[in-house]
């Protein structure tokens, strides 16, 4: 039986445009022009997915996807916008919504594609699922192999421009999985790092990467998967939000930046979760000027 999605939009060639492409994808789609009307339908119709637009008159899509989990808790829910997330991350963590689509120009219709599978299969890890390309992969268990791992992936990337964003983000990230993903250590407490030693079978650090025609893509997965969606929510939004001195809430802190730092980098942050198993984090950037538009929210906790 094919999965069904209540696609809800202001903008009927929005609903006619993606609900067409869904539904070429195999999935039964329905629609509805506002929040009152996609509530109307739940109560006669079961769904897998509610996907709905967050600016809507009348109910907006933060209580639209409030409302619906009260109901029908076992429903996925995600958002779409056309606007910058970072102005949603607020309430983001307070609806516990993790994945918030942008509406780039021209539109992406195969991230839609990829993101929708994942939230409706929770087949989510891997580079692969994101680049369509082989994937080269290696594994990190010291410390000072981190640099190199790092310079090594950057400088093989085709733009200067992607050299340099790789170069900060991965960085920051290998360093989160190494450290407190593998290691466990504390980010107020860096003096007492140990750098030294090899991380046992079975907690090694895996870096992934690859491109295909549009994009760039690298993975750093640690076996742990002690971070969480909540978490990562609460370091975003405390990194995007101005104290009264101007400066960031998070300015001062010894955690959370690295995952804002490489989220504020890279075209696409994407964490996919599996508690107490594995978290991987991917980071795609595309083409220049492929893609017009804000970043979308992409965190998967299985």
């Amino acid at each position: 039986m094919n999965k069904r999605i209540l696609l809800v939009d202001d903008e009927a060639d929005f609903l006619d445009v993606v609900g067409e492409f869904l539904q070429e994808q195999g999935y039964d789609v329905v629609t509805a022009p506002n929040g009152a009307a996609a509530l109307d339908i739940l109560q006669k119709e079961a769904f897998d997915l509610l996907l709905s637009d967050i600016n809507m008159p009348g109910m907006k899509g933060f209580e639209l996807l409030l409302e619906a989990h009260k109901r029908w808790p076992a429903m996925r829910r995600a958002l779409i916008t056309a606007y910058d997330v970072r102005d949603y991350l607020f309430m983001a963590k307070n609806y516990d919504i993790g994945n918030i689509i942008t509406k780039t120009t021209p539109f992406n219709f195969n991230e839609i594609r990829v993101l929708v599978g994942n939230i409706l299969t929770g087949d989510v890890f891997g580079l692969e699922k994101y680049i369509d390309a082989e994937v080269a992969r290696c594994e990190l268990r010291r410390a000072d192999e981190i640099e190199s791992i790092v310079m090594r992936i950057a400088e093989r990337m085709h733009e200067p421009d992607h050299k340099r964003k790789f170069r900060q983000a991965l960085g920051e990230i290998v360093v989160n999985a190494f450290f407190y993903g593998a290691r466990n250590e504390r980010g107020d407490r860096k003096d007492t790092w140990e750098f030294e030693g090899e991380l046992e079978e079975g907690k090694q650090i895996v870096v992934c990467w690859g491109s295909d025609a549009e994009k760039t893509g690298v993975s750093v997965t640690d076996q742990k998967g002690a971070l969480t969606k909540k978490e990562i929510l609460y370091w975003l939004e405390r990194n995007t939000t101005k104290g009264k001195d101007g400066l960031s809430l998070g300015f001062l802190d010894e955690h959370g930046k690295g995952l804002y730092i490489a989220r504020e980098t890279i075209d696409r942050f994407i964490v996919n979760i599996q508690p107490g198993v594995r978290t991987e984090v991917v980071m795609i950037n595309y083409r220049t000027g492929l893609y017009d538009g804000h970043r979308p929210l992409w965190i998967q906790e299985l």
